[in-house]
């Protein structure tokens, strides 16, 4: 092969490579964005849960004390709501310094989730919500709403595991192309729904 000849296969498979890698970066790309969708989802599906929550409380169709309970927990929950739901920084730096939340959005959804519980599955036991109707719009929409966050924090997670396994190819680490994102971090929290 002649001298012309190396060269131009040189040439293609350094645009192979080149093409290659630039497929690998926006895949990662991709990944991210994916992930920082399915974030926003989830962050929307845990406000509406914690208005159900709170709709629930101010029904009437509680007592006083788990009203109180129950509407201070949702509260908590809506306050949690500005700091994000993770702390990973893949949403990248806000324009306007914000102080960091002091507030684990995990923690507080899980007491959520266990305060329901409680007083859901209390109710079943003795004098069901069920029959009262003060309390059936609210279960509803506490139910509905309940239902889509357990699908919307497993969507996240499986988009964050699908990103952490695309950042763990060698390529991708050693060629940098991620660039400068965060590795994105899943959500844990106890969603567990009351038995019923």
């Amino acid at each position: 092969m002649s001298w012309e000849g190396w060269t131009l296969v040189v040439v293609l498979l350094i645009l192979v490579l080149g093409w290659v890698l630039w497929l690998l970066a926006s895949r990662v790309d991709r990944l991210h964005r994916k992930v920082l969708r399915s974030r926003a989802t989830l962050e929307l599906q845990l406000a509406q849960r914690a208005a159900a929550a709170h709709e629930l409380a101010m029904s009437g169709a509680l007592d006083p004390v788990e009203s109180v309970l129950l509407a201070d927990v949702a509260q908590r929950a809506t306050a949690g709501a500005p700091g994000g739901v993770v702390h990973d920084g893949l949403e990248g730096v806000p324009d306007i310094e914000e102080p960091p939340s002091d507030i684990d959005r995990s923690l507080v959804e899980s007491e959520l989730s266990r305060t329901l519980r409680a007083i859901l599955e209390t109710h079943a036991e003795s004098e069901p919500l069920t029959d009262s109707p003060l309390a059936e719009e609210p279960l509803r929409r506490l139910d509905a709403s309940w239902y889509r966050l357990e699908l919307a924090r497993r969507f996240h997670n499986a988009h964050v595991a699908e990103a952490r396994r695309m950042r763990a190819n060698p390529v991708v680490r050693v060629l940098h192309l991620a660039g400068r994102a965060t590795m994105p971090e899943p959500f844990d929290m106890d969603d567990a729904r009351p038995r019923t």
